[in-house]
């Protein structure tokens, strides 16, 4: 008896419920190619971000004085992550808003120095 009883609630539940259309539940072909090229979008801005800083002259002279080349560096950022692009892209973003920010010359160039390895270490992990 309990069994039958279960089984009739379970088909009550199953004719109850509301019919589930496909265009309720799934993403249209248009809304997902805008938004994969929103994304596509944001990723070379952000590349472009990363680039912008490692082509000054500053960050090839602090890249040397830590022993690193400055072209296989930008030649392997495009290898990040989307969120180690964004946070890098973030921080160069400041950098280039605010270079100096109150700090002398050789502050700045030790938050370049550390931009590099940071650059340096999340391209290594992107390899490995």
């Amino acid at each position: 008896m309990r069994t039958s009883l279960a089984v009739a609630a379970v088909m009550l539940a199953i004719l109850s419920a509301p019919p589930a259309f496909t265009q309720d539940h799934l993403l249209g072909r248009d809304t997902a190619q805008a938004r994969l090229a929103a994304a596509a979008a944001e990723r070379r801005h952000e590349l472009d971000a990363v680039d912008r800083l490692l082509a000054t002259p500053e960050a090839a002279q602090a890249a040397s004085s830590v022993g690193v080349d400055i072209a296989s560096v930008r030649a392997t950022v495009p290898s990040l992550s989307d969120a180690e692009l964004a946070d890098l892209s973030a921080r160069a973003a400041a950098l280039e808003a605010d270079p100096v920010a109150g700090l002398d010359h050789d502050i700045k160039l030790l938050l370049e120095i550390f931009l590099i390895v940071a650059i340096v270490i999340l391209v290594l992990r992107a390899i490995d």
